[in-house]
């Protein structure tokens, strides 16, 4: 079971509308199981550099099945290293990436980029649980 375009849709509308109330212009981005984008919204004053920094945060919660906050320990690691490299460095860690479950099963993951690694995160976690 994948995330259904709609709800993607609403979460990235709820993580919009959080960002708005913090004075901050963000890229959100919504990924299937398997990492792949369902759905993407860049607000207008938003940078492009964070189009890409969400979509690899966002794949990277959906194959890790965890949020990328938890896996900032291991990205000075050697083996995090070699994934990093070997994926163009799709894969990331830092904040702002939540894997999106349903049922007890990681479902997708949405992902947040335009501010710090915190208010990314918050973000995230304000409209998962809106829509929770």
């Amino acid at each position: 079971m994948s995330i259904a375009v709609e709800k993607a849709l609403q979460l990235i509308q709820a993580a919009h509308t959080e960002a708005e109330s913090i004075d901050l212009a963000v890229t959100a981005v919504v990924v299937d199981e398997s990492g792949r984008l369902v759905a993407l919204g860049r607000m207008d004053t938003a940078r492009p550099i964070t189009v890409d920094i969400a979509m690899n945060k966002a794949y990277t919660a959906a194959s890790f099945q965890q949020s990328t906050d938890e896996l900032k320990g291991a990205a000075g690691q050697a083996w995090f290293q070699s994934l990093i490299v070997s994926s163009n460095g799709r894969v990331t860690a830092g904040g702002g990436a939540i894997p999106i479950v349903d049922g007890g099963k990681v479902v997708g993951a949405m992902a947040v980029s335009g501010g710090t690694d915190e208010q990314d995160h918050r973000c995230c976690e304000t409209a998962l649980r809106r829509f929770s």
